[in-house]
């Protein structure tokens, strides 16, 4: 799968401690080569817990996954797939 390249994190993520953290860290796991998921999720349930009011909205009819959610009900694993694309390549981001 081709991603395109990182994307730069919003101001709020560099602003907050925890966040800078978890993102160096996954940055750092991400360049040793694939199996980054872990710290993917950890910054992701971060971001939702700390700072809600930045979660993006739903990505809309072309992502299968926020369609799975919405109808499932699965609130925060929506709000977990959505805030990756903050901080992940789109091909990544909307990949789980």
């Amino acid at each position: 799968m081709e991603t395109s390249p990182w994307p730069v994190p919003p101001p709020f993520m560099w602003r907050c401690a925890r966040c800078t953290d978890l993102l160096k860290k996954l940055i750092t796991r991400s360049s040793a080569g694939p199996g980054s998921f872990y710290e993917q999720l950890t910054l992701a349930k971060h971001i939702v817990a700390d700072h809600p009011g930045e979660v993006p909205e739903p990505h809309g009819a072309d992502c299968a996954l926020c369609a799975h959610y919405a109808k499932h009900g699965d609130t925060s694993l929506s709000e977990e797939h959505r805030v990756r694309s903050l901080f992940m390549p789109p091909g990544v981001a909307r990949s789980t």
